[in-house]
C-alpha cells in the first residue's frame, strides 16, 4: 500500500506541471489578432508620415479643413440662407467702386432667424442708400420692411427663398 501512497503524491506534485503544460496549447495569437495589428501598423505609419511631412501640409490638415467644415456647419446652423434677385436695373445697388465685379442676379446673403427685410435691403444697398421706392417680395407678394424676413418667406414665398427687388413706380 505504501507504494501505492508514494505514485499518488507524486501525481499531486506533478499536477501543477500539468496545468502549466495544458495551458502552454492555449494560442498566443486569436483568429482576429491581425485586426487589431493591422490598425495598430497603420495608425502608426499614418502617425509617422504626419510628423514628418511639411509644415505646410501638417497645418492645412489640422486646422484649415477641420476649421472650413465647422465654418460651413455653424453658419448653415445659425442663418438662413437668401437668394436676391433685382427685377429692374434702375434698382441695382450702385457698384461703381467695386473694381472686380458688379451686381449679379442670385446672390446669396446669410441672415439670422429675427433679420427683417430692411435688413436684407441694407445687406444689399448699403444703409443709407437704400432707394425709396425699392420694395421685396416673391410670387407676387410684397413685404413690408418691418417683417420677419424667415416668416415672410415662409408664409408668402412657399419657403422658396428667391426673393426679388423692384422699383415701385411712385408719382412724385
Amino acid at each position: 500500500g505504501r507504494a501505492q501512497v508514494g505514485a499518488s503524491a507524486a501525481c499531486q506534485e506533478r499536477q501543477p506541471l500539468l496545468g502549466a503544460m495544458a495551458a502552454a496549447g492555449i494560442p498566443k495569437r486569436w483568429a482576429w489578432t491581425f485586426l487589431a495589428e493591422g490598425i495598430k501598423f497603420r495608425a502608426g505609419r499614418l502617425y509617422e508620415t504626419f510628423w514628418n511631412s511639411q509644415s505646410n501640409v501638417k497645418y492645412t490638415v489640422l486646422f484649415l479643413y477641420p476649421g472650413a467644415l465647422f465654418w460651413v456647419r455653424w453658419r448653415a446652423e445659425t442663418q438662413y440662407k437668401y437668394n436676391v434677385f433685382i427685377a429692374d436695373k434702375a434698382a441695382e445697388p450702385d457698384v461703381s467702386q467695386n473694381l472686380v465685379s458688379g451686381w449679379k442676379n442670385g446672390s446669396s446673403f446669410y441672415f439670422p432667424a429675427m433679420a427683417t427685410v430692411k435688413d436684407l435691403k441694407d445687406s444689399v444697398y448699403g444703409a443709407d442708400k437704400i432707394p425709396k421706392a425699392v420694395r421685396a417680395g416673391c410670387y407676387g407678394r410684397m413685404m413690408e420692411d418691418g417683417d420677419n424676413l424667415a416668416l415672410a418667406v415662409r408664409t408668402f414665398c412657399k419657403r422658396d427663398p428667391k426673393i426679388v427687388l423692384w422699383e415701385e413706380e411712385t408719382e412724385i
